[in-house]
């Protein structure tokens, strides 16, 4: 069995690194009534358009932000634990993320500086994730679980880690951290 586990959303806090590049070097682009990033369109978070917010993330402070944004110290602690896990009853967990070329290497040192020991890396966009070879991807992108969807034909796999940006999606596996993908994931 393998088990696909995502980055952004799932171990790394990517919404407070963005956050805390844009309130250092972005002021301006904080609206009033900020109260943090709650919508999966992340240009209806701050007062700026898509692709000044990709022009931050991607380009101009990708090390700030995919190699030292927080991780979800819980998940990373449980992801650890269930790779260990794993190799005793042959389960494999890999990792499955979305990054620009040019700034993959932020991700792996990230991973390598939490100690998530993954076999396998896939690197793939988005809307490709439902193609690797895995039984089930835990992530939390409102895209690609319509993407799984559409390209599965079912909802069954997907594994939704829960945040503020995906309320609005209706599904029976909604987790809120790493140990209950268990409570989902069939075992034979």
């Amino acid at each position: 069995m393998r088990i696909g586990i995502d980055v952004d959303g799932v171990l790394r806090d990517f919404c407070q690194g963005l956050e805390g590049v844009v309130k250092k070097h972005y002021p301006q682009y904080l609206p009033e009534d900020y109260t943090g990033i709650n919508n999966w369109k992340l240009s209806d978070n701050f007062i700026a358009d898509k692709s000044d917010l990709q022009k931050i993330y991607w380009d101009e402070y990708s090390k700030e932000i995919m190699g030292e944004s927080p991780a979800f110290e819980k998940n990373v602690q449980q992801m650890k634990d269930l790779i260990l896990w794993g190799e005793e009853v042959d389960v494999t967990f890999v990792c499955v993320t979305s990054q620009k070329p040019h700034a993959r290497y932020h991700t792996l040192s990230w991973l390598g500086k939490h100690e998530i020991n993954f076999d396998t890396v896939y690197f793939r966009k988005g809307w490709q994730k439902w193609m690797v070879d895995v039984d089930y991807l835990v992530d939390d992108s409102p895209n690609n679980f319509e993407n799984w969807v559409r390209g599965r034909g079912m909802q069954e796999g997907f594994i939704l880690m829960d945040q503020p940006y995906n309320q609005h999606i209706k599904t029976n596996h909604r987790v809120y951290d790493i140990d209950s993908i268990m409570d989902y994931i069939k075992i034979d």
